[in-house]
Order: C-alpha cells, then sequence, then structure tokens
C-alpha cells in the first residue's frame, strides 16, 4: 500500500480480537513515532506502555469516571455503567498513553503538542500497516490526579495527551471525508 493508501484507509478502531500486539511490534510504533517533527528537535514525548496490574487499576479510574457522567453514584445504574466500563476497559488488548513533557514557554509548549500529535499520528500509521488499529483516547483519565500518581508523573512537568487504545481490528469501518475541493481556497 502506497503511503498516501495508508493515511486515506486507516481507522480508529473501537473494538478488538482477543489477540495480544507483541512488544517488539508496539516499540516498532513508537520508533515511527520519535521521527514526528518537532520545533528544535525538542523531543517532547514519553510513551508509557502499560502491563496488566496497571491496566486494571487505571480501570477503576476509567469506570469511575465514566460511570459518574451518565449515573448518581451508588445507584443501580452506576453499578451497571461501572461494571460495563470497568470490562471494557480491561478488554483493550494493549495500551500506551503518551505524555507531553511541558515546557515553561507557552509557544514551545504549544509547539510541542502540535509534535506529539505528529507523533501519535506516525504511531497509528505504522500500526495500520501492519494490520492493528488504534484508538486515540482523549477521556477523563488523562486529567484524573489517581492516573498521574499511578503514572508517576507530575502535572506541573507533564500533560497525558492520549490513551492509545491498541489491537487487531474486530471490524474496519468506513468513513466520508469532504471533497478536497470543499477545504481549499485559492488567494492570489
Amino acid at each position: 500500500m502506497s503511503l498516501t493508501e495508508l493515511i486515506k484507509n486507516r481507522r480508529t478502531i473501537y473494538q478488538f480480537i482477543e489477540k495480544e500486539v507483541s512488544l517488539d511490534l508496539i516499540q516498532s510504533f513508537i520508533e515511527a513515532a520519535i521521527y514526528a517533527p518537532n520545533h528544535k528537535l525538542t523531543e517532547p514525548w514519553q510513551f508509557l506502555i502499560i502491563g496488566n496490574n496497571t491496566q486494571e487499576n487505571i480501570a477503576k479510574i476509567y469506570a469511575e469516571n465514566r460511570a459518574l457522567k451518565y449515573q448518581v453514584e451508588d445507584s443501580e445504574g452506576y453499578k451497571k455503567a461501572f461494571d460495563k466500563s470497568l470490562d471494557k476497559f480491561c478488554s483493550i488488548p494493549q495500551i500506551v498513553f503518551v505524555v507531553q513533557n511541558l515546557d515553561e514557554d507557552s509557544i514551545t509548549s504549544k509547539e510541542d503538542y502540535a509534535a506529539c500529535s505528529c507523533a501519535i499520528q506516525n504511531f497509528q500509521l505504522a500500526a495500520w500497516e501492519k494490520g492493528v488499529g488504534v484508538q486515540w483516547s482523549s477521556g477523563p483519565i488523562l486529567k484524573d490526579s489517581r492516573t498521574f500518581d499511578i503514572l508517576s508523573l507530575d502535572s506541573n512537568k507533564h500533560e497525558l495527551i492520549a490513551a492509545l487504545y491498541i489491537g487487531y481490528p474486530h471490524a474496519v469501518g468506513t468513513t466520508q471525508r469532504k471533497e478536497v475541493s470543499e477545504v481549499i481556497k485559492h488567494f492570489d
């Protein structure tokens, strides 16, 4: 597949089959990620590969946040939403958190966020090329102080910008994009 075809065919994957993604493969995706453009070669990223114990601990935070979004705590609905969310998070084959190392300069920090986003796109494309799907999640667990504690991160020095949910796709959907002519304006 050409690069353009790879870009056009990549999809966000929400459901995965029960098949492990090897650590070597994940490391190869990270290797592709770190070649993203980054102004002044700040290399502002960290990639945290999550193991089963850490995934289970973070799953409780994920489930609590999801359940509280829709239900009153200690209600029957809360318990059902919590259990469903807990199962969903624990069923994700592999999770990688992407951390942006924060810079005191606001312009550099903004450039670094853009660089991390480019790195995530590289990661996703490298994964897709190998038949592995990724969902880039930016949910509440990325702001929860308990997640920072579990991952030994300082929120004054780091920002969690992505939880990458990784696995072999259960199904691949289609998407419709605007025509190129709809997003281009020409100026003389």
